[in-house]
């Protein structure tokens, strides 16, 4: 009896899997012998038993959707973003560098932080120093003598200049090549000669 009642239930998991996938009605009838059948197909005499809660559709997934972009194909996410401030910290305005194998470490600071699709420039001397986008450090070596101008510029996906620091100028000096020789022990000067006062001769 065990036996058959787990059979019996083996079958109804069976049928209500099948019928998740396809029905949800599932009938059941007793034939001459005594013994319970269930299917998905009715016969005549079989009664139908009402499955709740299978075959309901499951909710299909959203597709993701793109974020939305203004008329200027800028996302509305980027647009909302007001830069504060953008300085260069350092060099120190009109620092001054010697040598000519001298390098000048550059700092960029700016408020808030740059969105995804915007691009943080630096321009050395007017020109757009080559680097990583939204690089915050550079490192600017080979340097001429004379003055020097640093910016740095926060750009659109566009090329459209939405912010520029103040221009930080620095200088680059030479060594003197005619320093002045170090005087030592044995090469101070002598000292001036005292003069001796002269006699007066006869008339």
């Amino acid at each position: 009896m065990k036996k058959r009642a787990v059979l019996i239930a083996g079958v109804l998991c069976a049928l209500a899997v099948a019928a998740h996938g396809s029905s949800r009605e599932l009938w059941t009838w007793t034939d001459a012998n005594g013994v319970t059948h269930y299917s998905d197909t009715p016969v005549p005499g079989a009664k139908k038993i009402q499955l709740t809660g299978y075959g309901a559709p499951l909710p299909s997934a959203s597709p993701t959707s793109a974020a939305p972009t203004t008329s200027r194909g800028q996302s509305v996410e980027d647009q909302a973003i007001a830069y504060r401030s953008i300085e260069i910290t350092q060099p120190a305005e009109g620092a001054n560098f010697f040598g000519a194998d001298a390098t000048v470490d550059v700092v960029i600071d700016i408020d808030p932080v740059p969105a995804p699709s915007h691009r943080l420039a630096l321009y050395f001397d007017g020109k757009l120093v080559q680097g990583a986008t939204n690089s915050r450090q550079y490192t600017i070596g080979n340097l001429a003598r004379g003055t020097h101008t640093l910016a740095a510029v926060i750009q659109d996906e566009n090329g459209t200049e939405l912010m520029r620091s103040p221009v930080r100028t620095f200088y680059v000096q030479q060594p003197r090549a005619d320093n002045p020789a170090v005087v030592g022990p044995s090469l101070r000067p002598k000292p001036p000669a005292t003069p001796t006062p002269r006699t007066n001769s006869p008339k």
